[in-house]
């Protein structure tokens, strides 16, 4: 297990806990809609998070290894001024400069859809179908596998930039205990598997 799946699994606990106050909230009468919401962006900004900081834990390793680079990596533009930092330093302080080029490159993208996804794992993962390999590891078909993720990270958005406000019917979306929990489960499942495919 890496240090970036652990980060998660505490990001997860706080959706769990969230769906625990609305059960409490809605057993004594109150609205406890908001609960199930934060859910719904926790666990997208769970997965973003813990891509990121798979990205930059792996390739950190591969460094201080010796380990073969993916195309992706080998190909990212990095400040002159940052490689001599990197090249100038002796071997403990090379990984930590490297370090700082890795989280720099990666720490403002997005990796909340599928597609996004893949190409982040890209920077450290040199498989060519890597949502075949996940899809097969949830039993479901690819195309499904991927549906179903942006679909989670769709509603997010509508959470985060719209207030889930349905512009249609002039109220906001119902928020369904069950969808939110089984979007929790569902990145957590993906999590796992990419934790356990990821070299």
């Amino acid at each position: 297990m890496t240090v970036s799946k652990d980060n998660f699994a505490s990001h997860i606990r706080q959706c769990e806990e969230a769906i625990e106050i609305y059960n409490y909230l809605k057993a004594n009468g109150y609205s406890a809609d908001f609960g199930l919401r934060f859910v719904w962006v926790a666990a997208v900004s769970a997965l973003d998070k813990y891509i990121t900081e798979l990205i930059i834990e792996k390739s950190t390793h591969h460094f201080s290894n010796g380990m073969q680079f993916s195309g992706k990596i080998l190909n990212e533009q990095v400040p002159i001024s940052s490689m001599m930092a990197m090249h100038s330093a002796p071997p403990p302080l090379a990984v930590i400069e490297f370090r700082k080029i890795i989280t720099g490159a990666v720490r403002y993208r997005t990796f909340q859809k599928a597609d996004d996804v893949a190409d982040g794992l890209s920077f450290i993962w040199n498989e060519d179908h890597k949502w075949n390999k996940i899809s097969e590891n949830l039993g479901i078909e690819n195309k499904k596998a991927k549906r179903k993720l942006n679909s989670i990270g769709i509603r997010r958005d509508a959470i985060v930039h719209n207030a889930d406000f349905d512009e249609v019917n002039n109220k906001l979306t119902e928020c369904d205990l069950d969808q939110a929990s089984e979007a929790m489960s569902y990145i957590v499942k993906i999590v796992h598997i990419i934790d356990e495919l990821v070299p």
